[in-house]
């Protein structure tokens, strides 16, 4: 059965996904994989520090992103209880270090939600082990902290900051939903867009993509320039086939970034400024007018086409952006 809150993500074996859909809330696997060095584990100096790492499962984006940009993917892509790894390797000064006995870790995070995980095992003549766990809500920024032992002997560190979207659904890049305007970051094509969920962002590629889609809904990060309770929505795909670009300036790839009318106000449609990023870390810019309906001006990888945009029946606007690489938008 599907999880509700990713309503078009497939169903797969529980062994294979590790942005898990059928798990349920507070399971988690803990892995350990030992990282001997040369000499033997008993030889390995004892820990001075340790680093943390988060990340998602390399196997989960060979496996739908094979093929798209690196730089348009975040370390860790999840939404709220999906699961990711947690890496801490021991070290001792920069040679590689291990405890001669198994040692607790604990974790705690940044931010309004829990870990399904606070507490580890590090095995003894352990190196690096990793760890399974999710987190609780959506929020940006997010840190986790790893600590082992007590008093003078205790050392600990944080993770790389990342984000925990609301909503992550992975298309499928020959489905018609793609092509006919109905793949929407929340994964039920945006249907629902008020005071509550006021910002939706659905993805227009009417040559598929090569692979799955990662689309993603989310929280504007701190410090950016989006409306106040604003969501950002990303699209993440490998969009060339056989070496060459499926879109380009004259035949561009689109997203129409819907806004509810408690978030965007009565003003015209010129007022509003879509903001735009071509990678999972870059800072959100504004995006310039494109000067002609349906194409993006030379010299330009994307623009807004106030000629296509709109407000809807119920006021709601509109705003289309064309582009021809992977983004994150918002408003």
């Amino acid at each position: 059965m599907s999880d509700p809150r990713h309503p078009n993500r497939p169903d797969r074996p529980r062994s294979r996904v590790v942005l898990a859909l059928a798990a349920t809330f507070g399971l988690v696997l803990s892995l350990a994989q030992g990282v001997a060095g040369p000499a033997s584990a008993t030889s390995l100096p004892t820990p001075t520090s340790l680093t943390v790492r988060a990340y998602t499962d390399p196997a989960v984006i060979a496996e739908h992103l094979a093929g798209a940009p690196a730089e348009a993917i975040p370390a860790v892509l999840a939404a709220t209880d999906d699961t990711f790894l947690i890496a801490v390797t021991l070290k001792a000064s920069t040679a590689d270090a291990a405890y001669k006995q198994d040692q607790v870790v604990n974790f705690t995070a940044t931010g309004p939600g829990s870990l399904t995980l606070t507490r580890g095992t590090i095995p003894r003549g352990t190196t690096t082990s990793v760890f399974t766990v999710a987190y609780s809500a959506v929020a940006t920024g997010i840190r986790i902290s790893a600590s082992v032992g007590k008093g003078a002997q205790a050392i600990g560190n944080t993770s790389n900051a990342f984000d925990i979207n609301r909503f992550l659904t992975f298309v499928p890049g020959t489905a018609a939903s793609l092509r006919d305007g109905t793949a929407g970051a929340d994964g039920a094509g945006c249907a629902v867009v008020d005071q509550a969920n006021p910002l939706c962002g659905i993805v227009i590629l009417p040559n598929g993509a090569s692979g799955d889609v990662a689309l993603t809904l989310g929280a504007c990060p701190t410090g950016e320039a989006c409306g106040r309770g604003s969501f950002v929505t990303q699209m993440i795909a490998d969009l060339t086939a056989g070496g060459a670009n499926l879109y380009d300036r004259r035949n561009p790839a689109r997203m129409e970034l819907i806004c509810d009318k408690t978030l965007c106000g009565k003003a015209g449609v010129p007022s509003f400024t879509a903001l735009w990023s071509e990678t999972a870390f870059g800072s959100l810019e504004p995006v310039s007018a494109c000067a002609s309906k349906g194409v993006i001006d030379a010299g330009l990888d994307y623009c807004t086409d106030y000629r296509s945009s709109r407000r809807d029946g119920a006021g709601d606007l509109h705003l289309i952006v064309l582009f021809v690489r992977d983004v994150r938008g918002g408003i």
